[in-house]
């Protein structure tokens, strides 16, 4: 394969998640915001629809991951998704700033954005879980599996560094400081750019052919497809790696949502500097060097070895900005947080390749395909993580007392935002570590036995 195939193919894999993470990052950092003070709907309920949504689509990544599983078309298994669910992700991108008045009637509002929100979320998992399902199929190179990934992640965090910098800048000059309209014409440019990105994906990524071993050695080793919703989990939990990533993909998820959520209490509570609000949240453009680093490393190490590493450097940064907190130092603040970014691009870079490993090695050992139902790991990861992340930082706050209306907070309401911030997410980046240790899978190992199988088919062709 040339080189320019090679980075014509990082570049459009990258791009579908760059562009689902557009509206993902949107809806994470601005949806709250644009229901309760631009369309005035009560925080309680929007509140109530990110929980109760949160339960409806928990495990709707599995279920997608089971339908392209059970995918047959000329264009493959994974890829066709992009279509069938990235247009309609664009145009729900637009519909949740698109919102009637209905007459001043909020009951009827409340329905009609809790109805598009559902859909979102849905359609959300639709496209997202075919981005990692595709990529077993799109090379069976580890190395180049990493590079891809790689690709995929830098595209991803420079896109939310974008559009977490520009989004209120562009509604109010779209909307000549009328927020709705704004909103609603940034809402709509969003969702062609997602709309379009997906399309590009689609027609430039292809899937490689599932090999098919002679009669004989079929079967010894036959490759079980088209498997039941039942016998999906069984074999998954078969799969020891692959239980212990995801498991530790959840944690990730927890913790990074815990730390996300918590950076705007601890800039403005514990440092009193909300003025730098904005530079700090915005490090994620940092990420990109760690994400970039992966394939280096991938090569000289393993997987697992390369993610601890990475944690470990996490922790270090973290304990930075604790100097930095204690020595009111700004420097010492954003260098630790911008270790702790570098260090988390390589951690979810890594991920997505550890899935694909784990997909590989369940070809390979255990003779299963179903790469879309192991691939789903990141999309349930994310809404559990975000549930019990969300759910362990208001717990956290409300047992330290935090009042969002106190000019003064107590110390243990600053305890309470250290502990989200700083020590929740340490103790969970030592208690991955420790969860890895259990993550058996030599990646470099299972691409040999499956190069080895090639050849033998090969020769006897």
């Amino acid at each position: 394969m040339s080189k320019a195939h090679l980075w014509k193919q990082r570049g459009f894999y990258g791009l579908t998640d760059m562009a689902g993470n557009l509206i993902w990052q949107m809806v994470g950092l601005y949806l709250l915001f644009y229901y309760t003070t631009v369309l005035d709907i009560s925080a309680a309920f929007v509140g109530t629809l990110f929980l109760v949504v949160r339960f409806i689509d928990a495990f709707d990544g599995m279920f997608f991951g089971f339908l392209i599983d059970h995918t047959h078309s000329k264009y493959g298994k994974a890829r066709p998704y992009f279509l069938w669910f990235g247009i309609p992700l664009g145009v729900l991108a637009f519909l949740l700033f698109c919102n009637p008045s209905f007459g001043g009637n909020k009951v009827f509002q409340m329905v009609w954005i809790s109805i598009i929100y559902t859909a979102f979320s849905l359609v959300y998992s639709g496209a997202n879980t075919p981005i990692t399902a595709i990529l077993p199929s799109l090379t069976k190179d580890p190395d180049e599996r990493a590079n891809l990934a790689s690709a995929r992640m830098v595209l991803t965090n420079t896109g939310t560094a974008v559009i977490g910098a520009i989004t209120i800048p562009m509604v109010h000059f779209l909307g000549a400081n009328n927020n709705k309209v704004g909103f609603l014409i940034w809402g709509a440019i969003v969702g062609v750019v997602i709309a379009v990105s997906f399309i590009l994906a689609f027609a430039n990524l292809k899937e490689l052919p599932i090999e098919v071993e002679d009669a004989e050695d079929q079967k010894k080793t036959e490759i079980k497809q088209h498997l039941s919703v039942g016998q999906s989990f069984k074999y998954a939990f078969k799969n020891k790696p692959w239980v212990v990533l995801t498991i530790s993909f959840i944690a990730v998820q927890t913790f990074w949502v815990v730390r996300l959520g918590s950076g705007v209490f601890f800039i403005d509570y514990i440092v009193k500097r909300p003025d730098i609000v904005g530079y700090f949240l915005g490090m994620t453009i940092f990420a990109v060097p760690g994400n970039l680093a992966v394939p280096f490393l991938s090569k000289k190490f393993k997987n697992r070895n390369v993610m601890d590493g990475a944690l470990v450097v996490f922790i270090i940064g973290s304990l930075f900005m604790l100097i930095g907190e204690q020595t009111s130092s700004l420097v010492m603040l954003f260098v630790g947080n911008g270790i702790s970014m570098m260090a988390m691009g390589s951690v979810f870079t890594l991920a997505f390749i550890m899935i694909a490993d784990t997909v590989e090695y369940a070809r390979t050992e255990l003779h299963i395909e179903e790469p879309g139902f192991l691939s789903s790991v990141p999309v349930v990861g994310a809404k559990i993580g975000m549930g019990l992340g969300g759910a362990l930082s208001g717990w956290i706050l409300t047992w330290g007392g935090f009042a969002s209306t106190a000019k003064t907070q107590s110390a243990k309401a600053l305890s309470a935002i250290n502990v989200n911030f700083i020590w929740l997410p340490i103790i969970l980046a030592v208690l991955i570590v420790i969860i890895l240790s259990f993550y058996r899978l030599n990646e470099k190992a299972v691409a040999d036995e499956e190069t080895d199988n090639d050849e033998i088919d090969e020769s006897m062709a």
